[in-house]
């Protein structure tokens, strides 16, 4: 068998190469969707905590962040599901016009207080086939509160979060299961006013 020794180490070259290039794919993922958040925290806190600036302003560079670094495509088809079809095509380019400020707004609420401190990213782990990146954001009362921000790499579009978790509590289920009552209470209009009235 004087071809298995050759044929064997030119397998185990072939899966070592794959391997590094997995793992250099992995690495990359990581510190792109490192990247992300980063630019999230630095442009949200600077916004939230320049007290110093008009509140309009603040909240202008509030969606800005935002807008540069959600996948709001995701949310629309998570958070509306199979309701999508209740809104008509005016309704469904409103609810996209107003998504980008709702979620602003939805951020604002959530981490627009005690922000003494700039949050601090921790760790990015991988979760299925996007990553998770943690930060914990500091409290007046000394205590941190836990965020993770679930990033997907959307190929030419770049990395964009799909999810915000605090605590373990997920933004999406949360507001989904939100949206889904106001429909099924008051129907697409209701909806959008909701939207309307908790929107930057």
């Amino acid at each position: 068998m004087p071809l298995a020794r050759p044929l064997l180490a030119a397998l185990a070259a072939l899966c070592l190469a794959v391997a590094a290039v997995a793992t250099a794919r992995a690495d990359a993922d990581a510190d792109a969707s490192r990247a992300v958040a980063e630019r999230l925290v630095e442009g949200a806190h600077g916004a939230l905590a320049d007290t110093a600036r008009p509140e309009a302003e603040r909240l202008a560079a509030l969606r800005q962040t935002i807008d540069a670094a959600f996948a709001f495509d995701v949310w629309e088809k998570f958070l509306l599901g199979e309701r999508a079809t209740a809104l008509s095509e005016a309704q469904t380019a409103e609810f996209r016009a107003l998504l980008p400020g709702f979620l602003a707004d939805l951020y604002r609420k959530q981490f627009g207080k005690g922000l003494e401190a700039k949050p601090e990213i921790l760790e990015v782990r991988p979760a299925r086939r996007d990553m998770l990146v943690r930060a914990a954001i500091p409290r007046a009362n000394g205590g941190t509160l836990p965020v993770d921000w679930r990033v997907r790499d959307f190929g030419e579009r770049g990395h964009l979060v799909i999810d915000v978790m605090v605590g373990g509590a997920s933004f999406l289920i949360l507001k989904r299961d939100e949206f889904a009552a106001i429909l099924d209470k008051s129907g697409p209009d209701g909806l959008l006013a909701h939207m309307r009235a908790n929107s930057v």
